[in-house]
């Protein structure tokens, strides 16, 4: 019988999971492995998790103490410690990755998004990290503002693979494919083939919502659109996506071997305990598209999802009530400029959390590894 997962897979749709861990990537009965079994096809790690594998587990102490005697920077640990997880996960899923559906058997791993006005600096980390891990199916997380923007195209024509990250508007995805596309064009030129090379924009649903969500409570008017921005505007993007890989420029690069840039529809946790939980895991289910599923998220949709092509429907719908927030008072523009500013913000802090748990445990492990 397949799982609800597989049959994702089926209608078109890659389902992938938010997490990586040491441990996790190595359970074979409640970790990646057993995902993997039951349909998942991709995954992209999360530095909040790791926050909490360092914290909270020994899965990282023996790596941490091999390195003690040779690295002395906590940006290096942190590196290593990412460096092996990525490997391991894309080992899982090379044999996937080999198949004939291009948007099966990533791993994907952001690199540090506290250089986002630095476009060289993202794009030497990026150059690190895909030879460090040294796997075809690794994709390297570039966030879309700022330098991201340069820095995506620049990784796309050395002949990386990138995962684009927080892309909250149908202009921002734009932006993001343009950036792939011009580094394709590069690619091309300088002989590379673009058959090798993909990559994947992340669109973050629910944080749409739950900033949109917030003013609209706050005027105190218009309930009927509470939680409807977020899948509103992945729609718009999906039409974009569809608008945007047509037309000669595009024909050219796709007989090369090319591939579009695909949406990884992300963030479809509902918080809102007054919505169902699978809302935003059943409503945007499209071909050609992935879906980036937290753990509690896949198990719920595993256990009771509901499969039927649901995202490209209701289009014109989709623009009215992007108009009717702007007549409610509230702004889509505003809020995707301030959630653009705040993945940067939490972005770092979560790489600088990391750095300060290694540090911690540097120092801990240290002093037993002497006693």
């Amino acid at each position: 019988m397949r799982t609800t997962l597989q049959q994702l897979a089926e209608h078109g749709q890659s389902p992938w999971i938010h997490h990586l861990t040491r441990d996790w990537i190595h359970d074979p009965d409640h970790g990646l492995p057993r995902l993997i079994r039951h349909g998942v096809t991709g995954a992209v790690a999360n530095p909040a998790t790791l926050v909490a594998a360092l914290s909270g587990t020994t899965a990282y102490d023996e790596q941490i103490r091999t390195l003690l005697p040779v690295v002395e920077d906590s940006n290096e640990f942190h590196r290593q410690l990412v460096r092996l997880d990525a490997r391991d996960a894309c080992d899982l899923l090379l044999e996937t990755a080999a198949g004939d559906k291009p948007l099966d058997g990533w791993i994907g791993v952001e690199v540090d998004p506290r250089f986002i006005d630095d476009a060289a600096a993202i794009v030497e980390q990026a150059r690190w990290l895909s030879a460090a891990v040294g796997r075809p199916n690794l994709l390297v997380g570039i966030t879309a503002a700022g330098s991201g923007l340069a820095a995506i195209e620049e990784a796309t024509a050395l002949g990386l693979s990138v995962l684009a990250t927080g892309v909250y508007s149908p202009g921002r995805y734009r932006d993001t494919a343009l950036a792939y596309q011009r580094g394709l064009a590069r690619l091309v030129a300088a002989g590379g083939d673009p058959a090798t090379v993909t990559s994947v924009a992340s669109v973050p649903v629910a944080a749409l919502d739950e900033k949109a969500d917030l003013r609209l409570r706050a005027v105190g008017r218009h309930p009927e659109l509470i939680g409807t921005l977020g899948m509103a505007t992945a729609k718009l993007i999906r039409s974009e996506y569809l608008a945007f890989f047509t037309g000669a420029e595009w024909e050219r690069l796709a007989a090369f071997g090319a591939t579009p840039q695909r949406c990884l529809w992300s963030g479809l946790t509902v918080s809102d305990g007054r919505q169902p939980s699978l809302r935003y895991a059943e409503g945007l289910i499209g071909r050609g598209s992935a879906a980036l599923l937290s753990r509690h998220t896949a198990e719920a949709f595993l256990s009771r999802g509901r499969v039927q092509p649901t995202l490209d429907y209701q289009l014109t719908a989709a623009r009215r009530i992007l108009a009717a927030h702007v007549k409610a008072g509230v702004s889509p523009k505003l809020i995707v400029n301030a959630l653009e500013a705040e993945n940067v913000r939490r972005g770092a802090e979560a790489f600088g959390d990391v750095r300060a748990l290694i540090d911690y445990k540097r120092a801990q492990l240290g002093v037993m590894a002497f006693r």
